[in-house]
């Protein structure tokens, strides 16, 4: 896995929000009120901030993040790319990266975690350190999304998606259909334990 989003992928997602190719496709229904969310409409853009580690220095890069709403209950719902994360600045890449290289490691500290193979990430204008206590609350966003992930699959919440009638010809069929299109609704949930719509608040700060 790479240690960050590049500037390249922020900069080829920010093209698609400027020529309004950021779509509802594939998102979940609407966790209110279970609108398709082939009827969501672009409600709003949001700038944000995002922190890439290149080499060891930390830049900052802004980009546009998509919020769609849903027409029947009201309900608005953040699009993020395959970088991003809820309340983080840092990019998934990033945050997957260090908190996997701590657990995976039994001698490891949080002081060995935060160094790379070219050395300790540093603020690109302040020369601050990354923090060993960053890789802590990271570890935790990573913990609270695979409940939220184990939560949101214990609720079996194929059963609120539709499937045409046509599609099938007995309830067992429908079933299995209905199960497969949730697995791919939640393509992008499964490569990167995050879906835009699930009712996550993480315990930790937004860094």
């Amino acid at each position: 896995m790479p240690l960050t989003a590049t500037i390249d992928n922020i900069k080829a997602y920010q093209e698609k929000v400027e020529k309004n190719k950021i779509t509802s496709d594939g998102m979940l229904p609407c966790s209110s009120c279970n609108s398709d969310a082939q009827f969501f409409k672009v409600h709003a853009y949001r700038e944000r901030r995002f922190l890439l580690i290149v080499e060891t220095i930390v830049k900052a890069i802004f980009c546009t993040l998509v919020r769609f709403k849903c027409p029947n209950c009201g309900k608005t719902i953040t699009n993020y790319p395959d970088f991003a994360l809820p309340y983080k600045h840092y990019t998934r890449q990033t945050i997957e990266n260090f908190s996997k290289s701590y657990v995976d490691d039994d001698h490891k500290t949080y002081e060995d975690a935060v160094m790379t193979d070219d050395g300790m990430p540093e603020w690109e204008n302040s020369g601050k350190a990354l923090s060993p206590s960053t890789i802590h609350r990271w570890i935790t966003t990573m913990a609270d999304i695979i409940m939220a992930y184990q939560a949101l699959l214990k609720g079996c919440p194929h059963k609120k998606l539709t499937i045409p009638r046509r599609k099938y010809n007995s309830p067992k069929r429908k079933n299995i259909l209905l199960k497969c299109r949730f697995f791919f609704r939640l393509e992008a949930f499964l490569n990167i334990l995050f879906s835009p719509t699930l009712k996550w608040v993480p315990t930790s700060s937004g860094v």
